[in-house]
């Protein structure tokens, strides 16, 4: 499956053809691995679906997690970074594991023990 299989935009509210310019949709970097045909990014879409582009198509320094602009245009699709975007969500996820992790320490005795 690639990319351009799943082009954002490709399809128009209401079945017409009148041009409109799409907002580029927000994919996120889910991995980065090295295969025999050269690295390759899996990118999940907002509809959990998986697409795996060749990395060398994706901006320079990308990383897992990172989230990307994806828009198709008369070139074909481009990925553009959202280092902004991305910064607040990992502030926002580091935020819930925090909190999550001060809800749930580990059960202590009156003496600061952990009990197991």
């Amino acid at each position: 499956m690639s990319a351009e299989d799943h082009r954002p935009g490709a399809e128009r509210p209401g079945g017409t053809d009148a041009p409109a310019t799409p907002t580029p949709e927000r994919w996120t970097v889910d991995a980065l691995e090295d295969t025999p045909r050269g690295p390759v990014a899996r990118l999940e879409r907002p509809d959990g679906e998986t697409v795996d582009v060749p990395a060398r198509h994706l901006p320079d320094g990308v990383r897992e997690g990172d989230l990307l602009a994806v828009q198709d245009g008369p070139d074909g699709v481009s990925f553009r970074a959202l280092p902004r975007e991305t910064r607040e969500r990992r502030a926002q996820a580091q935020a819930q594991l925090d909190a999550l992790n001060a809800r749930q320490g580990p059960p202590t005795s009156d003496q600061g023990e952990i009990d197991l």
